[in-house]
């Protein structure tokens, strides 16, 4: 089969010679019409052994450059065999048989069967070797195929996944940290945010009013326009469940119909719905479940921060960061620990001093009391046992005057947190 890019181009196949059979068959063809038509056109001298060029011997001739050398020298045979038969018969004018014109004519058929049969020879070595380099270059061609495809998917995923999540909560506070309250301006942030990092390219924030979308109500918005139908089934299903809802993940029948492809509700730590983050359009490649929580995750950190953030009381902060906390593990599986300082309160208060310094950016740290006596509540949100034993090896010096006491998110008494009175 010739390869496509060797199209026009006319490629000799020495193996496929055709029948063996129709080789001969066309060998005694052509000598016999060779010797028919000397016989016809000059009677007296049909091989021409008075004079003249002998055109019998085209026969040979060309059996041989068509076939090789058996072919061109069995052809010079028979014309032999009937010169002689024609020579005895007296149909040839010839005072005996001629050797000189009979090893001419086996000659003639030798060397072009022999011409033949060394190219032929060539060209089934250069066959092979054009062969071998055609599988090399279609081996090369398939691999390079994989590997752009394998490029361009890891292109994908690092231009979706540039920044952790940690990192995205952290750039996100501090993005919104001048910012107070959950007004247009600080939501029309948020999407901005959101869309950047979560590849966004048409979406909006719409207000909630008496627990239903009200469509007049555009609070944000990235991208062009898109009309709103309190139909949609991902709509409806955000707003019935209070979590994420996504095009994939509801009826085949509903999925056809639909024009949103997911839909976050904006709610803060305490439950409370402020509006609808909904997705008209994303890239294919984010289109996805991680990229989808993460979109989430953020929106909810987010709302917040713009509630909480900006409030003077530390107990405040921390109780809102340990139901947002919570609620990321339940809905999303995602790790924390907290981590309660006891003690004297000379070596607390001095362990306090040092730690709200040098905690994690995300981390949480306030200072309670416990019977009259301070005690320290660390949060360390995304964070498994094994890396907040880790940070507190790192602060070892700090901790070894205190009572640590580690315990994961899903251990602690959501009551014991909410009723934190501060030192």
């Amino acid at each position: 089969m010739k390869k496509p890019w060797l199209e026009g181009i006319e490629v000799v196949n020495v193996n496929n010679q055709g029948s063996a059979w129709g080789g001969w068959f066309e060998t005694i063809a052509l000598t016999a019409i060779m010797i028919v038509a000397s016989f016809v056109t000059q009677q007296q001298d049909p091989f021409r052994l008075g004079g003249g060029f002998p055109w019998p011997v085209l026969g040979p001739l060309l059996a041989g450059l068509r076939y090789g050398f058996v072919y061109g020298f069995v052809s010079a045979l028979l014309i032999l065999v009937v010169l002689g038969v024609a020579i005895n018969l007296q149909w040839q004018a010839a005072s005996g048989f001629p050797l000189p014109w009979a090893i001419g004519v086996v000659i003639v058929a030798m060397v072009a069967g022999e011409f033949r049969d060394m190219w032929g020879r060539r060209l089934h070595r250069l066959e092979g070797a054009f062969q071998y380099r055609a599988e090399r270059l279609e081996e090369f061609t398939r691999n390079y195929q994989l590997l752009r495809l394998s490029h361009d998917r890891l292109e994908q995923t690092v231009a979706n996944s540039g920044l952790s999540l940690r990192e995205g909560i952290m750039h996100l506070q501090s993005t919104l940290d001048a910012i107070d309250g959950l007004t247009e301006t600080s939501l029309q942030k948020l999407i901005e945010f959101v869309a950047e990092y979560g590849a966004l390219t048409q979406a909006c924030i719409v207000g909630i009013t008496a627990d239903r979308i009200d469509t007049a109500r555009i609070l944000a918005r990235v991208g062009e326009d898109f009309t709103i139908d309190d139909n949609d089934p991902v709509l409806k299903t955000a707003l019935e469940s209070g979590e994420l809802a996504a095009v994939n993940l509801i009826t085949e029948n509903a999925a056809n119909l639909n024009p949103l492809l997911a839909a976050v509700p904006v709610t803060d730590s305490t439950g409370e719905v402020h509006a609808m983050l909904l997705v008209r359009s994303m890239p294919f490649f984010a289109f996805q479940e991680n990229n989808l929580k993460l979109i989430a995750v953020l929106v909810a950190h987010g709302v917040d921060h713009l509630r909480f953030g900006a409030a003077t009381s530390s107990i405040t902060r921390f109780i809102a960061s340990f139901e947002r906390v919570r609620r990321d593990h339940e809905e999303f599986r995602l790790d924390a620990m907290l981590l309660r300082l006891s003690g004297a309160r000379a070596d607390v208060m001095a362990a306090y001093e040092k730690l709200r310094s040098s905690i994690r950016a995300i981390d949480m740290i306030c200072l309670t009391q416990d019977k009259e006596q301070p005690v320290i509540w660390i949060m360390l949100p995304l964070t498994n046992p094994a890396e907040a034993q880790a940070w507190m090896q790192r602060a070892d010096g700090v901790l070894a005057k205190v009572t640590s006491e580690l315990l994961s998110i899903n251990e602690v008494d959501p009551q014991r947190i909410r009723f934190l009175e501060p030192y």
